[in-house]
């Protein structure tokens, strides 16, 4: 049987949000992106392809609106770029430009600086524990089991 301690389980989701607070940096005062274009942007750089605002959408977890609003702005900005698709010109994938990947190199060791602490202060292994289980922890919300 589940136990069903709200105050135990409370006390453990406050700990999750503020380890979420503590290691998300605000933007840079001379940054020309939010902390969520910069999470856009990273996404489809590591991917190492081409993304769909869909598969973007189920990666960030937020809603279609919301990233839709993230890519004019990224677009604006000229970071952005969208590949139409020949067959169904409603149909596009995203591309960071050259002045996207730039900025990425500007603010990456800005907004990554806690995450190198902790790893820095855990050492290797732990590190490497304690992400594998955010990890698997996440996979679990997303998909249920």
């Amino acid at each position: 049987m589940e136990d069903f301690n709200w105050v135990y389980m409370m006390e453990k989701m406050q700990d999750i949000r503020l380890f979420s607070s503590l290691h998300v940096r605000q933007t840079k005062k001379d940054s020309i992106i939010s902390s969520q274009e910069l999470d856009l942007l990273s996404r489809i750089l590591l991917s190492g392809e081409a993304l769909t605002p869909l598969e973007l959408t189920v990666m960030m977890g937020l809603s279609k609106s919301a990233v839709s609003r993230l890519i004019e702005r990224l677009e604006k900005k000229r970071l952005l770029t969208k590949l139409y698709n020949l067959k169904d010109k409603r149909s596009y994938t995203l591309l960071i430009t050259e002045q996207g990947n730039q900025e990425l190199e500007q603010t990456y060791r800005y907004y990554l600086e806690p995450i190198y602490k902790l790893r820095r202060t855990l050492g290797e292994e732990r590190f490497e524990n304690l992400t594998t289980q955010i990890k698997y922890a996440n996979h679990i919300l997303q998909n249920g089991r």
